[in-house]
């Protein structure tokens, strides 16, 4: 039986939230499961206060919760620029880029740097290892993805 971390009962817990809403409103935009394994390079436990220190002020955990970056679960292995329901900069999405460890380490060491026009206005993060451990913490946001009626039908 797979162990389940407190990072994944919390996606677990809001999935559920989010599968059990009632009404016909459209459900928020989502990324798809991850299927990269997690990023072991780092201490996903100190990465979870460093992001809430330099990243929860504008970035959510939730489907839907767009603040004024977008929420960021299901990133780890995601295309970027891809929910429908956040304004990307027009550089993130025609970079091509896919967030692991290679796009997201230069891109939170200091994303103005890394992307010339990217709307991340956060801090350089200059700590080679902070920035290992808040990728391990990324690579941990898993949640279920919820399933629409057209995904029923196929």
């Amino acid at each position: 039986m797979p162990i389940i971390n407190k990072y994944q009962i919390s996606s677990i817990f809001a999935a559920v939230l989010l599968l059990s809403a009632c009404g016909e409103s459209t459900p928020p935009d989502h990324r798809a499961a991850v299927t990269l394994p997690l990023y072991m390079e780092g201490d996903a436990d100190n990465g979870a206060i460093i992001y809430q220190d330099a990243c929860g002020q504008c970035h959510q955990l939730n489907a839907g919760l767009n603040k004024k970056g977008p929420q960021l679960m299901n990133i780890y292995g995601a295309p970027a620029a891809e929910l429908e329901d956040y304004t990307y900069s027009d550089g993130l999405k025609t970079s091509g880029w896919v967030w692991d460890a290679q796009t997201l380490d230069p891109y939170i060491a200091d994303a103005e740097k890394a992307m010339l026009d990217s709307k991340m206005l956060s801090n350089p993060m200059p700590d080679a290892q902070e920035r290992a451990d808040v990728i391990a913490y990324l690579s941990t946001l898993r949640a279920a993805v919820p399933i629409t009626e057209d995904d029923s039908k196929q």
